[in-house]
């Protein structure tokens, strides 16, 4: 037995060299399935998109353009959709703008989505119907408003209509200027926004939903 200590430890120490190996090889953050679980993202399709997070909240435009054109149902089915397919540690909110807002929830505070509040959202979503103007600074304030209630890091706006700005007689161009600006001062938790763009976008309006997206980290996609 004695004779066996030399080689012993040396056994020992070459195993213990392998495991050490073994697990330096292993990528830093993997610390098991049920951490990556709970670390993980929310991942939801959205049109064309793939948005993560784990706070979503929709800013609709639904003037009389959106409607007539039948944009209006495709967004609605898109949210419906996408509030069916969350999990119970998301939050969420959706805000439907024309010349003012619709909000759901309509205290203004994000949702919880709960089997409960997730079919009162769709209901809410289904009774939309046309609304007169398009002013998409009261509905991304109202957006961010909500957004900045949450304490989780990964949020996400997502906005759609056409990147018009006739809201109550103002300069179009002038109009979206100023959205630009409130949104990037608003926006102090650094909140990804993305935008679709729909319906009949004109060069203003897409140059709009480019400059939104890109001062707030997001992604434009016209459809």
């Amino acid at each position: 037995m004695a004779g066996c200590v030399g080689f012993c430890l040396l056994f020992s120490t070459g195993v213990l060299r392998a495991q050490l190996k073994e697990n330096l090889d292993l990528p830093f953050d993997a610390l098991g399935d049920d951490a990556d679980e709970e670390d993980a993202p929310e991942a939801v399709n959205f049109y064309t998109l793939t948005l993560e997070g784990d706070a979503f909240f929709y800013v609709v435009d639904h003037s009389g353009s959106m409607m007539d054109s039948g944009e209006l149902q495709r967004a609605k089915q898109e949210v419906t959709k996408n509030i069916n397919e969350f999990s119970e540690r998301v939050h969420f909110g959706i805000i439907f703008f024309a010349g003012s807002v619709d909000r759901f929830p309509r205290n203004g505070r994000p949702a919880k989505a709960d089997t409960s509040t997730k079919q009162g959202a769709i209901s809410f979503v289904h009774a939309i119907q046309r609304g007169r103007g398009s002013c998409p600074l009261v509905g991304l304030q109202a957006g961010l408003l909500m957004a900045n209630q949450v304490t989780s890091t990964r949020k996400v706006i997502v906005y759609v209509g056409d990147g018009g700005g006739t809201c109550q007689g103002a300069d179009e161009a002038q109009y979206l200027q100023k959205t630009l600006q409130t949104v990037s001062s608003m926006n102090f938790q650094r909140v990804k926004i993305n935008a679709i763009g729909v319906v009949d976008v004109s060069p203003l309006g897409e140059d709009f939903l480019r400059k939104l997206t890109r001062q707030n980290g997001g992604t434009y996609t016209r459809i």
